[in-house]
């Protein structure tokens, strides 16, 4: 793996900054065989404010950190400070601490890098580029990813597996180029890639292989810009099945599952059951289900907020490239799913953080979004993106499916993006269908 090319995102800067939100909201770090002997051999006790007999708990199969009472790790002391870090130092943590946010994926020749944006110094693009960090990405390459890995095929673009590696990165290529546009808003860009994507399954091109596919690629892209010169400036709103299945999917993202609020047992599954039934009716007062997402009326939420500042819209198309550039939205990385599915299911996210963007400005009284509120939606939405098994199960990938032949995506992202005449919660007529 020494002489295996590394690519990382060269526009994306990390470094860990202590903030400790990853030892608070992710409830299940898994410790192999190897890993819990080290930490029970770390000679841990009640004097160091560990409680040695619940510090590594049972989990189905395998094992895990446990938790101090309120959700954090038990590892975690009252300045903010992992304790096994602070006293063996960073490799005598478990290899899923040290990993995070780091999202390492084969892709034929080559590991490609993502970062998962539920760390604040990854939304935040703060620290050391990631171009400078390859040997450090290496060393935990050679830690995860098996040795057969070139022998992994890539997913399929539609249905039909068959490309090899370099014609399918043809077409995560394009759409990294269609999300690169300069100076063109970020719904604009997510239309015309859902755009020349339709286009694409409709001539049947996923089989497309050599040189030519970039003619017929480039093709597709420059008709997708034709036909979309600017965000259309009317269009009709998402149907009612999808401005349904688009509430519940705020709803999922919006959760929390903190262990904490998995020990809540019939308390939290009463509290999301009248969350579901108030996003269903879709009026009244929104339900606060974390904190920052208070309860507001849902016309709050629902009310004109006006353009996107410049710096939200830099940082919505970085964080589409990184997860574009590191195969983070199809294949392993992403629920098994097809290239196209996949990209369905990440362009939602658009409306998604958008409207989670809307609702934290709402909670202070504002009906204009700042870049903190984008990037405080941003790092709600992709702690679940890819990491819920909820997310990836038959009936939800069904729903994206749906959206997607209904152009629901597309009328989400065109609506939530530029304009807020039409509500996406709000019950509307049949007329309307």
């Amino acid at each position: 793996m020494r002489s295996l090319r590394i690519e990382t995102p060269s526009f994306q800067n990390w470094s860990c900054h202590g903030c400790a939100d990853c030892c608070r909201g992710h409830h299940l770090v898994a410790v192999s065989a190897e890993e819990k002997r080290r930490i029970e051999t770390q000679g841990w006790t009640q004097a160091d404010g560990v409680d040695p007999a619940a510090m590594i708990v049972a989990d189905g199969d395998g094992v895990r950190l446990g938790h101090q009472s309120n959700g954090a790790c038990v590892f975690l002391d009252p300045a903010g400070r992992c304790r096994i870090h602070a006293r063996f130092g960073e490799e005598a943590k478990p290899l899923a601490c040290r990993l995070f946010p780091f999202a390492i994926h084969p892709a034929g020749q080559k590991l490609v890098v993502s970062l998962r944006f539920s760390c604040p110094s990854a939304v935040a693009s703060r620290g050391k580029p990631l171009s400078e960090q390859v040997e450090e990405i290496r060393q935990m390459a050679e830690l995860i990813v098996p040795d057969g890995f070139r022998e992994f095929s890539p997913p399929p673009v539609l249905r039909t597996a068959g490309l090899e590696w370099p014609d399918f990165l043809r077409f995560v290529a394009w759409l990294d180029r269609t999300m690169a546009g300069a100076d063109v808003p970020v719904a604009l860009k997510l239309l015309r890639a859902l755009h020349w994507l339709k286009a694409m399954a409709q001539a049947q091109f996923d089989q497309i292989t050599g040189p030519e596919a970039d003619e017929i690629l480039r093709a597709l892209t420059r008709s997708a810009e034709e036909k979309l010169p600017a965000v259309p400036k009317t269009s009709r709103p998402p149907s009612g099945l999808g401005r349904f299945f688009f509430r519940t999917l705020v709803l999922q993202y919006a959760r929390r599952d903190t262990l904490s609020d998995l020990k809540a047992g019939g308390r939290s599954r009463w509290k999301m059951l009248r969350a579901l039934l108030r996003f269903a009716m879709a009026s009244g007062r929104v339900p606060a289900l974390r904190p920052g997402l208070k309860e507001v009326e849902f016309a709050a939420v629902e009310r004109p907020f006006g353009s996107l500042p410049s710096e939200a819209e830099a940082l919505l198309t970085r964080f589409f490239r990184v997860k574009i550039q590191g195969v983070h939205f199809c294949g392993r990385a992403y629920y098994d799913v097809p290239l196209v599915e996949g990209f369905h299911s990440l362009a939602l996210l658009f409306p998604v953080i958008l409207w989670l963007a809307r609702w934290l400005a709402a909670c202070d009284q504002r009906a204009t979004l700042s870049p903190d509120d984008v990037a405080r939606a941003v790092a709600i939405a992709d702690h679940h993106h890819g990491y819920s098994a909820l997310l990836g199960t038959p009936g939800f990938r069904w729903r994206v499916r749906l959206l997607a032949q209904r152009d629901d995506i597309a009328k989400l992202c065109c609506t939530l993006g530029v304009r807020s005449q039409h509500s996406i919660f709000a019950p509307t007529g049949r007329k309307r269908e």
